[in-house]
């Protein structure tokens, strides 16, 4: 899974996570988990705890590649990722660039 197995920069995968919450867009079990998470790290979840975390968290608003080029996108990129369509932050300027010409 590369960068977003969450052993990568731990600061931006917690930072993304908080901007999740911030955004309002988790609810329920899925708020408090993440909430959990951003406090205590992933090791401390149950197993139950990790299926809802990935599911709802994790599978939903996580972008593996860019849809354009498919390269990794990276938690710091996350966020512009969630409101660009999946795009990395380079094929997102790139496609508004064509679409200023």
């Amino acid at each position: 899974m590369g960068q977003n197995d969450h052993t990568g920069d731990n600061g931006d995968f917690t930072d993304f996570l908080q901007r999740l919450i911030n955004r309002g867009v988790l609810e329920g079990a899925a708020e408090g988990i993440t909430k959990f998470v951003i406090d205590k790290g992933l090791q401390r979840l149950t197993p139950k705890q990790m299926y809802v975390f990935n599911q709802y968290v994790l599978g939903e608003y996580v972008f593996q590649e860019c849809s354009r080029c498919s390269n990794e996108i990276t938690w710091s990129e996350m966020s512009a990722a969630l409101d660009n369509g999946g795009l990395c932050n380079y094929c997102w300027h790139m496609s508004e660039k064509a679409k200023d010409e």
